[in-house]
């Protein structure tokens, strides 16, 4: 089992439709993940990205610009994500596991190309409300937020577009896809969309019918079956929360969220099948205000259970609270 972590910070948030994003990081790590993770006994490596990789002075008018034909911020998105793979890449080649803050989830397709480029064929456990399996064919937004399991379990001829044949390019290995569909798992999707991937997936809809431990073991078991290293990609708008792009009351709760970071800890990564891991979307300044607080409390707590923290093991949970 692996104890080094590397901790890539990546507070870019252009690929959404606004700013709020990009303060994940230093939420998280202002309230203590890395010292968590410390008391966890694991050698944590803090990376940040170069000045000049990161575009956070992005205007709103750059954000928001109205485009019929054109993935807004292209260039800013290519770069980041170039650097974010080929940093991802690095750190699992260096025996470590990579565990990505952000920003928006147009960050995956570098993160999960990083580690495609380093390990080969893997498995996507994606905990997210949406699919995020648009492109320019069928995007309402022209926002790469909403591309990156279409970017992933693409091949050339999936969407020719050029923007797309671009984020395509990412990475060391140009071999499509980087990902095979059939080995991404998508869980507790809850927004409505025209657009059914070719994953396998389970809504919150099933998660009602079938239960979200059933859909769990299902989901992970299904993933073990078929790889020998899994990815995490957890975006926090897939929990009851309000400090994110997209807040909706019908998603998880934070004892199904532990339950099912309990299981990739026991599952996936106490088995050395842990391939990398991000949380996403994590943006305090939308939270409501008397729930202020509660959105980076539970990311943390998810964040560290998937890397063993219990009842019993991370004391720091019993001196601070960051709801005070």
């Amino acid at each position: 089992m692996k104890k080094n972590i590397s901790i890539i910070l990546a507070p870019f948030s252009i690929g959404g439709p606004n700013e709020a994003a990009k303060d994940g990081p230093k939420a998280l790590m202002r309230n203590g993940i890395d010292q968590d993770l410390k008391e966890l006994g694991l050698n944590v490596k803090v990376i940040k990205s170069p000045k000049n990789i990161i575009f956070k002075n992005c205007s709103k008018d750059a954000i928001n610009r109205v485009s019929t034909s054109k993935i807004k911020n292209l260039e800013s998105i290519l770069k980041t994500n170039q650097w974010l793979s080929k940093t991802v890449t690095e750190e699992i080649k260096n025996n470590s596991i990579p565990l990505t803050i952000g920003g928006d989830h147009s960050l995956a397709i570098g993160t999960i190309t990083g580690t495609s480029d380093a390990l080969g064929n893997i498995g996507v456990l994606w905990i997210d409300r949406h699919f995020d399996a648009h492109s320019p064919k069928n995007t309402p937004s022209w926002r790469a937020h909403g591309m990156p399991v279409a970017v992933i379990s693409a091949d050339k001829n999936f969407d020719t577009h050029p923007d797309f044949q671009k984020l395509l390019a990412i990475g060391q290995n140009k071999k499509l896809p980087k990902v095979k569909p059939e080995n991404i798992v998508q869980l507790a999707i809850g927004e409505k969309s025209h657009i059914k991937p070719k994953t396998k997936w389970y809504s919150m809809e099933d998660i009602d019918n079938i239960g979200f431990k059933k859909a769990v073991d299902d989901g992970i078991n299904y993933l073990l079956r078929r790889v020998k290293h899994i990815y995490v990609a957890w975006d926090i708008d897939s929990m009851n929360v309000t400090g994110t792009g997209t807040s909706g009351d019908g998603q998880l709760t934070l004892r199904e969220g532990l339950y099912l970071a309990r299981e990739i800890n026991k599952k996936i990564r106490l088995k050395n099948r842990l391939a990398g891991f991000e949380i996403m979307e994590v943006a305090p300044k939308l939270e409501r205000k008397d729930l202020r607080g509660q959105t980076v409390d539970w990311a943390i707590q998810l964040v560290t259970t998937c890397f063993g923290a219990n009842l019993f093991n991370n004391l720091s949970r019993l001196t601070k609270n960051i709801h005070v």
